[in-house]
């Protein structure tokens, strides 16, 4: 009985990351593209590090592709995100050429905002809690 008490003690401290997750909608505006209803979310990694995901994003015009982009290692105190020399990954796979300097912003249960450099391309990104039913994945 103790060991199953254990068991699941632990298995509830594994996934509370996942249920703290908060995710966004908003604008994101890289350069002088602008897209609308993007996917944003702010959680946490099995490592405990904060992780700023962008969910199937475009960073041009021309884009061909969606992609998931995690930024790792955010830095959140008092409603407060930054980050310098982070180096972005989708699937799993590093973007050195793509490394995200100057990250600022402010979060909070309802609201995020950020701006930062990814590479050469400047990003800035406001959004509102995404009411449940209309979130993806969630």
């Amino acid at each position: 009985m103790r060991q199953h008490r254990l068991t699941t003690l632990l298995a509830l401290l594994l996934l509370a990351p996942l249920a703290a997750a908060q995710t966004y909608v908003g604008t994101m505006q890289v350069n002088d593209y602008t897209r609308k209803d993007v996917e944003v979310r702010l959680g946490a990694s099995p490592q405990g590090q904060t992780v700023l995901q962008m969910l199937n994003v475009k960073f041009a015009r021309m884009m061909p592709v969606k992609v998931d982009v995690d930024i790792p290692g955010v830095s959140l105190g008092n409603g407060r995100l930054a980050g310098d020399n982070i180096v972005p990954t989708s699937k799993g796979k590093p973007y050195e050429k793509y490394l995200v300097t100057r990250l600022d912003g402010s979060a909070d249960s309802e609201k995020i905002t950020f701006r930062c450099l990814m590479g050469d391309k400047q990003i800035k990104f406001s959004g509102r809690r995404a009411k449940k039913n209309n979130a993806k994945n969630q």
